[in-house]
């Protein structure tokens, strides 16, 4: 914000002077209304991640202005650097390769396209923030079901298999705990995995757009998987995040990717692989079958057998 604020209040243009391309007026307004829209944003919890969006935008304005200006042609619109978004949008491609990795090509402003020909080590913005070694991967929170929740479904299945002893049904003891625990969690685990997949179809039919990711950083997710961050803004100013877990800690990331990206009412948004209208409708498929079979075992032996025995 700083920044792109000290390139406005220091460039050179002025409005009023003569011979001036009238479509320049409206890329230099377009940066002061960019400008003044992040600074608003910045000072809203739920509008802050749009920030980067907004000054891209100001900064392609004024790429435009100063084209315009020049009375060379405008570009049509680019990716922002590679190395850092701050530095605006790219200029030129050239050859990079990670640490350890295979040299591709990434879309960089003009200075760092000099200090790749000079041999002059860069790393893209994310890593240098990071906490982590420069160039190594951060790691994602991990998430799951806490110690509480285990505990006590753990105890409500001892709880029930007590009842089941206390009856004189042993046999039913012991496969509650065995079987039932276990056809409990696959009903458990099917549930959670039909109900995302069909929240996130009905998403994408509904709403659902293609569009490019830009990698940002590798990090090391749950059960220390190795994943590549890639992420989406689209024309509202939505953040979309695509997570791609990769097999082992030397796959090397593309630097962009095709996402679907899916808006959410809290203004953020989330992307899924440009695979997702062939592996949803297939998970759902697949995860019905386990749900409904899991579920009739649950239910025949907890709380089933119980209310048999008692009815008997």
């Amino acid at each position: 914000m700083t920044a792109f604020g000290e390139v406005l209040a220091e460039h050179s243009f002025v409005p009023g002077k003569p011979g001036t391309p009238p479509k320049a007026l409206d890329d230099w307004e377009r940066a002061l209304d960019a400008y003044d829209a992040a600074s608003r944003a910045l000072h809203s919890r739920r509008r802050k991640k749009i920030v980067p969006h907004l000054l891209r935008e100001g900064q392609t304005a004024l790429v435009d202005l100063e084209a315009r200006v020049a009375g060379s042609p405008v570009l049509q619109a680019v990716s922002p650097c590679f190395f850092d978004p701050r530095h605006g949008q790219s200029t030129t491609e050239a050859s990079w390769a990670p640490r350890g990795g295979a040299k591709r090509l990434v879309a960089v402003c003009a200075a760092d396209a000099i200090r790749l020909r000079e041999g002059s080590p860069l790393l893209p913005s994310a890593y240098a923030t990071s906490s982590e070694e420069p160039g190594g991967p951060s790691r994602l929170p991990k998430d799951g079901l806490s110690d509480p929740w285990l505990i006590g479904l753990f105890v409500l299945l001892l709880g029930y298999a007590t009842a089941l002893m206390s009856v004189g049904d042993m046999t039913g003891a012991i496969l509650s705990v065995t079987a039932g625990g276990t056809a409990g969690g696959v009903a458990l685990l099917s549930a959670l995995l039909v109900f995302s997949a069909s929240v996130d179809l009905w998403a994408l039919i509904r709403q659902g757009h293609r569009a490019r990711a830009t990698f940002v950083q590798s990090a090391y997710g749950r059960h220390g998987t190795h994943e590549h961050v890639y992420v989406a803004i689209d024309a509202s100013g939505r953040r979309h995040e695509h997570i791609q877990r990769a097999s082992s800690g030397a796959a090397i990331p593309v630097p962009s990717r095709t996402v679907w990206c899916l808006p959410k009412a809290d203004g953020g948004g989330k992307a899924l692989s440009a695979w997702s209208p062939v592996w949803l409708p297939l998970r759902v498929l697949v995860g019905l079958p386990f749900l409904l079979g899991s579920t009739a075992v649950t239910l025949y032996l907890i709380p089933g057998r119980l209310i048999m025995i008692l009815l008997s």
